[in-house]
């Protein structure tokens, strides 16, 4: 039995239980074993197996930590196994750091399995010739060929083809992006149909809202459509992003300089007549000054401080990843239900008495005026309004809670639910209509007839019988019209009326139709044979047009993101013409861009998507492998692609690119985490506050490697030159000092420099090159202008010092200067273009607080007898402190100068 090429949505359900080898009636119990032992369990495996230990080696597997591993081994070689602790206990944190955050990669799988059903109801025989017996079993039991029952709230447990169908309507949402429940049928589709159109299967995970049915199931486990999207999550690998790619970088630059530094120092201090186990001091003190200990982890702080701001403005960073590849993404490609829209089907227009009247509000939300022609009118004044609302209400089999304190839930169909919405905006409450009106009768709705009537008893003893449905048909049994008065009906009025309706549909309005007729009691049985036969005389009441809305903040961020020079495209499971209606009413279509639908999508090579990618907007119909294949056309055009999306259909998508973003209150826990970000409040706009703190997060990631390459490069330049300066001498700075000041002064300041306010309007930017470094030409210029002042200043201090006090003196001075150098240099790096005496100067009140701490710890490092014997430094008196900090505070003159040139120079290039 080959069932995985099958397609059975083409089959007709004789040929699809004949390849099965089953029968209507079910399996056999010794061949359902049997096929249990051939396909396996019905349950969602995993391909991959979480390697922990291998996650936990990659931390150490980086050019920077290298070099510290490195200088660790040097530091026990040159007998300083105090060096060599603090190194280790350095490389130990930032390892636990990025393990901690990124050991959670695989849990959208597990997510996955939680969706599938728990229990199945399914025919089987204890033999060929015995009747079928309906049992209750584990879905995980389940196997192609099994005969399933279907009701109303059962979650569905298998992909499986229809072999009865009675009303039978299903939310398969989370597979198509479709805003309503699928209307389910017995018909075979046409070959390349969309899965949004595969009416006559129903798929494991989907829920049945409506009706029942038996269906033979032809796929489980990781054959059927859920299990597919789980073997495309498997198979996207994380990319690098571009802040990763530039960390790398200047690690690998970081680390050769540090590599050629020591190999310098060494040789210099060799030629110059240093013994051999000096050099050794001289080379680790060289490698220890060279890299910034600690880089990585304040990268991750600084990242932090990103995820808590964008918290604040409701956007949870699952990874820590995402913060700076939000700021440089350059596309946007978003769902269309429950992300740009409500997912809340709403009534917009109601066509009455020949005028066209619309509705304010969206959703279930009971806000909303009456509006005609502009103008807001009392619904109560229009009696076809009255009515059409109405039979709205009455011929409904939905109810809505509003008792829950965030969402409204609906219980039903959410087309019933946008009617009892409408009503209730005129103050017609169900409960009330209902006692007025009792149901005494009905005839449900029937895909094949395509209308619903409800018989309801009036208090003056006639019944009321409320029809809905399609308008193509609720027109066929119209004779008369409520207009001012109840009057004839012609056939040219109908067709006119159709023409609304198709004026309807052009505007993606979902149209029903609305009628009545007055009956005597006795009469109702003979009423419904005439509804049946077709014979019935209703009364036209008017039409209600409904659409799931945008979200009315959307249009602005799409605005922004525009501005921003971020582009934002739609891929949805809906229809085509429903889709292009809300991107252009969002502003994501422009006059020239095109529709492509997923038939149309499925005839492109990959080459061919890249070129229609420039005028396309718009994705409809799309699948979960379709929305794959995008975002990797995208990336292939070096695009930074953020996915939004809350179904399962999104996943994939998701994990593929580089920022994933899932709903937090409709998504589904499989997009949730497969996401790198989740939105606490479901609101698309909260997606462009992101972006914006992610342009943020890396203005400050700048400022802070400024920062401590500055003290990095000031250390080598003061350690190399000494040598030369200070022949025999020997090292007038220790290792262990040059830690304190790279991991305590340094590591204070920058946590501090990583909270400044965002500087210049961030948003009116475009999205920054892929290739963008971290430090750019003008940066490496100015950081060198910044080192060298400090090391010239830190070895003048070292002249003063050397005669008068000793070498241990004299170290303290060199220390502590180079220490003040960098508090001062704080302030120098919150702006790389604006002088620091025309800033807030109580902007960053963090940083403020970080240079009082990190002074008093740096006068208590030499005044304290336990840091002088750990950090070997020696007191220092007040004239030491008079000759030190004007002498560190020269950077700011000379940070002021270099920014006054640059401004000079980029003015006169303006010019130019």
């Amino acid at each position: 039995m080959a069932t995985k090429d099958t397609s059975f949505e083409t089959l007709p359900i004789e040929q699809s239980v004949q390849i099965l080898e089953t029968s209507m009636a079910g399996l056999t119990t010794p061949e359902a074993r049997r096929r249990l032992e051939q396909f396996g369990f019905n349950e969602l495996t995993s391909g991959k197996k979480s390697k922990k230990l291998k996650l936990l080696l990659e931390q150490f597997i980086n050019p920077l930590v290298l070099v510290l591993v490195l200088a660790a081994v040097i530091s026990i070689l040159a007998d300083h196994a105090s060096d060599a602790i603090v190194i280790g206990v350095i490389i130990i944190v930032n390892a636990m750091i990025g393990f901690i955050q990124e050991s959670r990669a695989e849990d959208a799988i597990k997510a996955l399995r939680s969706r599938a059903a728990a229990k199945a109801l399914a025919l089987r025989r204890p033999d060929a010739s015995s009747p079928p017996q309906e049992i209750s079993l584990a879905a995980r039991e389940l196997v192609p060929g099994d005969v399933i029952i279907l009701h109303t709230g059962d979650k569905i447990p298998a992909d499986a083809r229809l072999i009865e169908a009675v009303n039978l309507m299903v939310d398969e949402a989370m597979l198509t992006g479709e805003s309503l429940p699928a209307q389910k049928h017995t018909d075979a589709v046409a070959a390349g149909s969309s899965l949004g159109d595969w009416r006559g299967v129903v798929f494991g995970g989907t829920t049945v809202t409506k009706g029942r049915g038996k269906a033979v199931v032809y796929a489980t486990a990781m054959d059927t459509q859920i299990g597919k999207i789980t073997t495309l999550m498997e198979s996207s690998e994380e990319k690098e992003t571009p802040l990763q790619r530039q960390t790398h970088l200047l690690g690998r630059n970081l680390a050769l300089m540090a590599l050629a530094l020591s190999i310098t120092t060494f040789t210099v201090g060799y030629l110059t007549g240093y013994p051999l186990n000096e050099m050794f001091l001289f080379a680790l003190a060289a490698a220890v000054s060279a890299i910034p200990e600690g880089l990585p982890a304040v990268m991750t702080i600084t990242l932090a401080v990103g995820v808590n701001r964008m918290a604040k403005r409701n956007a949870i960073i699952r990874k820590l990843r995402a913060v700076d590849t939000l700021g440089a993404a350059t596309v946007i490609v978003s769902d269309k239900t429950g992300t740009l829209t409500t997912n809340q089907m709403t009534v917009t227009h109601l066509f009455v008495e020949d005028e066209m009247i619309e509705i304010e509000g969206s959703g279930y939300s009971l806000q909303g005026e009456f509006l005609h022609e502009g103008h807001v009118i009392d619904p109560m004044s229009l009696a076809a309004l009255e009515k059409t609302l109405l039979i709205g209400v009455l011929c409904n089999d939905t109810r809505i809670d509003r008792s829950r304190r965030k969402a409204v839930e609906v219980i039903g169909d959410p087309t019933e639910g946008a009617l009892l919405t409408a009503a209730a905006k005129a103050g017609m409450e169900r409960d009330t209509l209902e006692q007025q009106y009792p149901r005494v009768d009905e005839i449900p709705f029937d895909s094949a007839t395509k209308y619903m009537v409800t018989f309801h008893q009036q208090a003056d003893g006639m019944v009321l019988a409320a029809m809905k449905g399609a308008p193509e048909v609720v027109l066929g049994y119209c004779a008369r019209e409520l207009l001012a008065s109840v009057v004839a009906m012609p056939a040219a009025r109908r067709d006119e009326v159709r023409d609304v309706t198709i004026h309807m549909a052009k505007m993606a309005l979902r149209g029903l139709a609305m009628a009545y007729q007055l009956i005597p009691a006795d009469d109702l049985p003979a009423c419904k044979q005439r509804i049946e036969a077709g014979e019935a005389a209703f009364i036209f009441a008017g039409l209600a047009g409904m659409i799931d809305p945008p979200r009315p903040e959307v249009r602005e961020a799409v605005d922004l993101c525009k501005q921003a020079g971020i582009r934002v495209m739609m891929a949805t499971g809906d229809h085509q013409l429903t889709a292009e209606v809300i991107a252009r009413d969002l502003g994501i279509m422009e006059d020239d861009d095109q529709v492509l639908s997923g038939a149309e999508l499925e005839h492109l090579s990959d080459a061919e998507l890249v070129t229609a990618l420039p005028r396309t907007a718009v994705f409809a119909r799309v699948s979960p492998e379709h929305k794959y294949r995008l975002v990797e056309a995208l990336q292939s055009k070096s695009h930074v692609v953020t996915m939004t999306g809350d179904g399962v259909n999104d996943a994939p998508a998701l994990k593929a690119a580089q920022v994933g973003v899932a709903m937090g209150i409709t998504g589904t826990d499989v997009a949730r985490e497969a996401a790198e970000m989740v939105l606490t409040d479901d609101n698309f706009a909260s997606i462009v506050s992101a972006v914006e703190e992610g342009r943020v997060v890396f203005q400050n990631v700048r400022k802070v490697v400024k920062f401590l390459l500055a003290t990095n490069i000031g250390e080598q330049l003061t350690i190399l030159a000494s040598l030369l300066l200070f022949p025999g001498v020997g090292l007038i700075l220790t290792p262990v000092q040059i830690l304190w000041i790279n991991l305590v002064t340094d590591g204070i300041l920058d946590i501090t420099i990583a909270m400044e306010p965002r500087e210049g309007d961030v948003m009116e930017q475009d999205p920054r090159p892929l290739n963008s470094k971290i430090i750019n030409r003008e940066m490496w210029i100015n950081t060198l202008i910044v080192a060298v002042n400090m090391a010239i200043g830190t070895l003048f201090v070292f002249h003063r010092a050397n005669g008068s006090g000793g070498i241990h003196h004299a170290r303290t001075m060199v220390f502590t200067t180079l220490a003040m150098f960098q508090v001062f240099n704080a302030f120098n790096v919150r702006s790389r273009t604006k002088s620091l005496f025309r800033m807030n100067f109580f902007g960053n009140p963090y940083l403020l607080g970080a240079v009082i701490v990190s002074v008093v710890l740096q006068i208590l490092s030499s005044q304290l007898p336990l840091m002088n014997a750990i950090l070997d430094t020696v007191p220092l008196t007040f004239n030491d402190y008079l000759l030190i900090v004007p002498v560190s505070a020269t950077i700011l003159l000379v940070s002021e100068a270099v920014k006054f040139t640059w401004a000079r120079i980029r003015a006169a290039k303006a010019k130019s």
